[in-house]
């Protein structure tokens, strides 16, 4: 239960007013907009790795607040099914996605993300993100339906490769590596 002096907005006021009987569309990057100013992590910022933290869940979204501290990354990926958004908090992070020029060569473009800009993104949508700033980062990440795949990537000359694919089965924010799931069962068929 969150405490009457809390200054997060009620969740249901986050959705799309809709007609009774439907579920609402959501748009994480209205989401975000709204929770960014509203949610804390006390002593995220003094994080020495990149963290995470559910702030909150609901049958049509989930969102994490992420600490970057310098040199935080995640590499190249995407995130499954979901739509989701990005508001930078404080700080600023460095947004990386993969482009095709006019000549089919592949390379990455980056673009900075400064502390109140929301990035919104649709399923499918591939990029890495990284704080190369000397100061730490605070982001909050939306996702709707929950986050529960994520496919990492490398470029390798002009083709983006699979390099791994994590799963969550329930959201929670623990994923599991499908690719050794996938060599295991394959190297169990192989030996019979």
């Amino acid at each position: 239960m969150v405490p009457p002096t809390s200054r997060r907005p009620p969740l249901a006021t986050l959705g799309t007013a809709i007609a009774p009987g439907r579920r609402p569309r959501i748009e994480p990057s209205e989401v975000a907009s709204r929770l960014a100013p509203a949610v804390h992590w006390p002593g995220a910022l003094d994080n020495e790795t990149r963290s995470w933290r559910l702030m909150a869940r609901t049958a049509d979204f989930d969102a994490w607040l992420i600490a970057w501290p310098r040199g935080g990354k995640v590499d190249l990926h995407d995130h499954g099914t979901s739509t989701g958004a990005v508001s930078v908090i404080s700080g600023v992070l460095v947004e990386a996605v993969p482009w095709r020029d006019d000549t089919g060569q592949l390379s990455l473009v980056r673009h900075e993300l400064q502390a109140g800009a929301t990035l919104g993104f649709g399923p499918g949508h591939v990029h890495d993100v990284t704080n190369e700033s000397d100061e730490h980062a605070l982001s909050l990440h939306v996702y709707s339906p929950a986050l529960t795949s994520m496919t990492f990537y490398e470029l390798s000359g002009d083709q983006l490769v699979v390099r791994d694919v994590a799963w969550s089965p329930d959201g929670s924010g623990e994923f599991e590596d499908a690719m050794e799931e996938v060599a295991v069962a394959a190297t169990a068929a192989a030996a019979r």
